[in-house]
């Protein structure tokens, strides 16, 4: 349950905010924008940079 509501918020940041992956994985606790890629796509199947670009094509 954690994770997905994790997810949920990274994902509205990426598409409603203009910030940065490491910006945002700063404000959702995560150790470094490394780990935080590497969750994301464990869970989503795609990276942080990748969603961002389907969402605005």
């Amino acid at each position: 349950m954690l994770h997905k509501r994790l997810l949920l918020e990274a994902k509205r940041e990426m598409i409603s905010q203009n910030k940065t992956i490491q910006t945002i994985s700063d404000e959702l606790g995560f150790e470094n924008a490394s780990y935080f890629a590497r969750f994301f796509k464990k869970q989503e199947g795609i990276s942080p940079t990748e969603f961002i670009a389907q969402m605005f094509k």
